[in-house]
């Protein structure tokens, strides 16, 4: 992309002066946050760069299709703080705030390394890093990692190609979303050519839910709640129905699929909460509203379309009344 050209050249100046690197994405890593982080860290592996690719909980079992699945740590401070801070560039692929790194905020701040955001996102000001390259007119973060690499003319391999893939796809729901379009499809073509097994892709990051998953999605649709004529839906899940079911692995994204199938539905809301009290909201539009300003609103970010933030344990509920509130009043104005 020709807007980043000259910071495509700052970055590849930084990763050529640095000995030690690591590379993360937000927590709770998504598909694109994934694929990001995978495509770079391979690339760097073939330019001969001492990278650590590092995320803040295991990859989910919906990726482990991934060559990225062997080449990836799960950050724990005593193992990793000396390694973070000591760092020198530290990459953050997939969030526009440096809230968004969740265990690894503190030592990404507390560490000497240069920083550099690769992001997709909406984002206010000139974004949380030293260096950022930033375009959210592209389809996935992956997509940015994908140019910067043709750009300073590095190998696209397979494992490359799968890692991009996985972050096209997911971010435009298997092609499905308004972000597809003719160039996008023009890159997929090319990626899949690198012999990658799409059923098999698609099976395991859609078709895979555990029984438990499955018998949660249907307790969300019995409990849904719809507001609006229909066109405002939330559900709340919380953590004691969570393990009374003996859900190990969530996945919010085939709950939000579902709420969003109703043929009236303009806005989906998903409240989980946390082990730790919080609560995780992800948003969702099927029109025009916009749910980045709302999450926004509530320290969070995101698209217009899909958007998310956590809520402070200490204001939880308070703050989740208020957010269904605002959406209400939207949904009410549309």
């Amino acid at each position: 992309m020709e807007a980043l050209s000259e910071r495509f050249d700052q970055f590849q100046e930084l990763l050529l002066s640095a000995d030690s690197i690591v590379v993360t994405g937000h927590e709770n890593a998504d598909g694109d946050a994934v694929g990001a982080v995978a495509a770079l860290r391979r690339h760097l592996e073939l330019t001969g760069r001492h990278v650590t690719a590092m995320l803040t909980a295991p990859l989910s079992p919906r990726y482990g299709f991934m060559e990225f699945g062997r080449n990836y740590e799960v950050y724990d401070p005593d193992q990793h703080a000396e390694l973070v801070q000591s760092a020198d560039l530290f990459v953050m692929c997939d969030l526009s705030s440096m809230g968004r790194l969740g265990a690894l905020e503190k030592p990404a701040q507390a560490s000497r390394a240069k920083t550099v955001c690769i992001d997709h996102h909406p984002c206010e000001g000139e974004g949380p890093a030293d260096l950022n390259l930033l375009d959210a007119s592209a389809t996935a973060t992956g997509r940015l990692v994908y140019d910067f690499i043709k750009h300073v003319g590095g190998k696209i391999d397979r494992e490359i190609a799968e890692s991009v893939f996985v972050s096209l796809s997911t971010d435009t729901g298997w092609f499905r979303y308004p972000n597809t379009n003719g160039e996008v499809m023009d890159l997929v073509a090319d990626l899949s050519a690198h012999r990658l097994d799409l059923p098999a892709m698609y099976r395991s990051i859609y078709q895979s839910n555990s029984g438990p998953m499955l018998r949660l999605i249907g307790h969300v649709a019995r409990s849904m709640n719809e507001e609006c004529g229909g066109k405002l839906v939330w559900s709340f899940v919380r953590r004691q129905f969570l393990d009374d079911l003996g859900v190990t692995r969530y996945e919010a994204d085939p709950i939000l699929d579902l709420l969003r199938s109703g043929e009236n539905v303009s806005v989906v809301a998903l409240f989980t909460e946390l082990e730790d009290g919080r609560i995780s909201v992800s948003l969702r539009s099927r029109g025009d509203l916009d749910m980045n300003g709302v999450a926004r609103q509530f320290g969070g970010g995101g698209h217009v379309y899909a958007a998310g933030t956590t809520l402070s344990k200490d204001d939880a509920e308070e703050s989740r009344r208020s957010l269904i509130s605002t959406l209400r009043r939207m949904v009410e104005k549309s």
